[in-house]
C-alpha cells in the first residue's frame, strides 16, 4: 500500500481543503483582520477624542475594553492562521482532493473555530482582570480609563496570536491531571 501524502520534516500536519475552501478561508481571514482593526482603530479613536472632553463614564470603559479586546482576538487570530494556512499551501501540506468527508469537514471547523476561540479567551481574560481588579480594589473606578482598554487590546493580541497554543497546552495539561486522577 502506497502513501501518496507529502511528508514533512517536523510531522507537521496534512491538511484536506478543496479549493473552494481555501478561497473563503482566506477571505474569512482577511475581513477578521482588517475589520478586528478597522473597528478597534475606531473605537480607540472615539476614546481619545471622548477622553478629551471627559464624557466617558466607566461603564462605558468595560464596554469598550470587552469589545477592542474580542477584536483584537479575532484579528490577531486571523493573522496567525491565514499564515499558518498559507504555509501549509507553499509546504504542500494541502490537499485539494480526499473522499474522506469527515477530514474536510474537520480541517475547515478547525480553521473557522479558532478566530472564535480566540475571542472566547480574550473574553474570559477581561472577565478574570476585571474581576480581580474589582475583588482587590472593591469597585473599578479607580483603573477604568482608556488605559485598561490599551491593555486588553495588548494582551488579547497576543491571546489571539497563540489561541493554537493555549488550546495544545490545555489538551496536556488536562490529560495529565485525569491520568493523575486515575
Amino acid at each position: 500500500m502506497e502513501n501518496n501524502e507529502p511528508k514533512s520534516e517536523k510531522n507537521e500536519l496534512v491538511y484536506h481543503i478543496p479549493k473552494g475552501w481555501v478561497r473563503f478561508l482566506y477571505i474569512y481571514y482577511i475581513l477578521l483582520i482588517v475589520g478586528g482593526i478597522a473597528f478597534m482603530l475606531n473605537i480607540i479613536l472615539m476614546i481619545n477624542t471622548s477622553h478629551k472632553t471627559n464624557v466617558i463614564a466607566n461603564a462605558d470603559y468595560v464596554m469598550y475594553t470587552f469589545f477592542v479586546s474580542m477584536l483584537a482576538s479575532a484579528a490577531f487570530s486571523g493573522v496567525c492562521y491565514s499564515r499558518k494556512l498559507y504555509k501549509a499551501c507553499i509546504d504542500g501540506r494541502v490537499l485539494f482532493e480526499n473522499t474522506n468527508r469527515a477530514v474536510f469537514i474537520g480541517n475547515i471547523w478547525y480553521f473557522s473555530l479558532r478566530p472564535i476561540f480566540a475571542v472566547a479567551f480574550s473574553v474570559l481574560f477581561v472577565v478574570c482582570l476585571l474581576g480581580g481588579v474589582y475583588f482587590l480594589m472593591n469597585g473599578l473606578d479607580c483603573v477604568m480609563n482608556e488605559r485598561m482598554v490599551y491593555l486588553s487590546a495588548i494582551i488579547s493580541s497576543a491571546i489571539g496570536y497563540s489561541v493554537g497554543n493555549l488550546l495544545d497546552r490545555f489538551s496536556i495539561v488536562s490529560e495529565k491531571t485525569i491520568t493523575k486522577i486515575q
